[in-house]
């Protein structure tokens, strides 16, 4: 009975990052970096491979939002969604951005479908396993559904934690495979449509 207690009261707060939030951000990214920790941690835990530079992050804070959980002050977990435009101004990202112009998706060139890149999310460590990842791309959903057809991310093929938890618990969908600089990719999309339906049914009520 005291766990289940202690279960309830698990409860962050979901909510858009602020200005104030980003260095949290950042330091929970640097702690997550493939880089600064070790292999074990790495095939274990996952990770994360990118640093998002502090003023690029503003301007997706900004334009996109940033959602973030947190607990008892401190920033516990992130998702970083933004625009191709932001992306290109990272290098890691200009290879993902080439190759989507070359998939096809249901007779139609995934360029030609408006979408964003879902750029990273990340947890706590110590709070994983407790459905945050699940309600950090609920926000996201509802947010961005409305503006995009899909999101679109890449995952590496040997960071098997994340991809398990997006492909299982998230429903993103793998459409391609390829390589890079050594490196094998999953790429990945969230289909946005269902959740623009849900959207326009909740507002009709």
């Amino acid at each position: 009975m005291m766990e289940e207690k202690k279960f309830e009261q698990f409860n962050p707060e979901i909510r858009l990052a602020q200005e104030k939030d980003l260095a949290g951000i950042s330091q929970l990214q640097d702690e997550n970096l493939s880089k600064n920790i070790s292999l074990e941690e790495k095939l274990n835990e996952g990770f994360v491979v990118v640093k998002t530079p502090p003023d690029l992050l503003k301007e997706i804070a900004v334009q996109e939002g940033i959602t973030i959980a947190q607990l008892d002050k401190k920033i516990i977990g992130y998702l970083i969604p933004m625009s191709v435009e932001h992306g290109q101004k990272i290098s890691f990202w200009n290879p993902f951005i080439k190759k989507i112009k070359t998939i096809q998706l249901e007779g139609k060139p995934l360029d030609d479908y408006q979408y964003c890149i879902l750029s990273q999310v990340c947890i706590d460590k110590n709070h994983r396993g407790k459905g945050i990842l699940e309600k950090l791309y609920k926000d996201l959903e509802e947010r961005l559904a409305d503006k995009y057809d899909f999101g679109i991310s890449e995952i590496e093929t040997n960071n098997q934690r994340s991809l398990q938890a997006h492909l299982n618990k998230i429903g993103l969908k793998i459409v391609e495979k390829y390589s890079v600089e050594g490196k094998d990719w999953y790429i990945v999309i969230l289909d946005f449509l269902p959740f623009r339906k849900n959207n326009l049914q909740n507002k009709k009520t």
